[in-house]
C-alpha cells in the first residue's frame, strides 16, 4: 500500500492552524476524510479534482490560494493550470474560469517568499 504523501499528511495541521483543531477534524471528515490519503489518487490528480470543483463553484480568496499552493507542491505548473482553466471554460463559462485564470497568473508572478528552515517553501517555477 502506498504511504500518503507529505502534502496529504500535512492537511490536518494546515487546516487546524486556520480554523482550529475541532473544526478541522470535522471538515476533513465531511470533505471526504480518508479520501485525502487514499492511494487510488496521487496528490497531483487530487489537486486537479479539487481545483476543478473550486473553480466551478466560484470559490476565490484564501481557500483557492491554499489549494493552488498545494497543487503546485503536488507538481502542477503554470502551463498545466492554464490548460485546466481553458478546458473548464468550455463547460462552466468564462466568468468563473477567468477569475481563476487571473489568480493563477498572479500567483506565478509573485516572488517565492522567504521562509524559515522549519517551513518548506512552496515549489514554484520561475517564470
Amino acid at each position: 500500500m502506498q504511504r500518503p504523501s507529505a502534502s496529504a499528511r500535512e492537511l490536518p495541521s494546515l487546516l487546524s492552524d486556520r480554523v482550529g483543531r475541532r473544526f478541522a477534524e470535522e471538515a476533513i471528515l465531511a470533505a471526504g476524510g480518508p479520501a485525502w490519503n487514499d492511494p487510488s489518487l496521487d496528490d497531483r490528480s487530487r489537486s486537479v479534482a479539487i481545483l476543478t470543483a473550486l473553480i466551478c463553484e466560484g470559490v476565490r480568496g484564501n481557500r483557492f490560494t491554499t489549494h493552488l499552493e498545494r497543487a503546485v507542491r503536488a507538481g502542477l505548473d503554470q502551463p498545466a493550470l492554464e490548460v485546466l482553466t481553458v478546458l473548464l471554460s468550455l463547460y462552466v463559462g468564462q466568468a468563473r474560469t477567468s477569475l481563476a485564470a487571473e489568480k493563477i497568473h498572479h500567483f506565478f508572478q509573485q516572488p517565492v517568499p522567504e521562509t524559515s528552515a522549519q517551513q518548506a517553501p512552496p515549489e514554484r517555477p520561475i517564470p
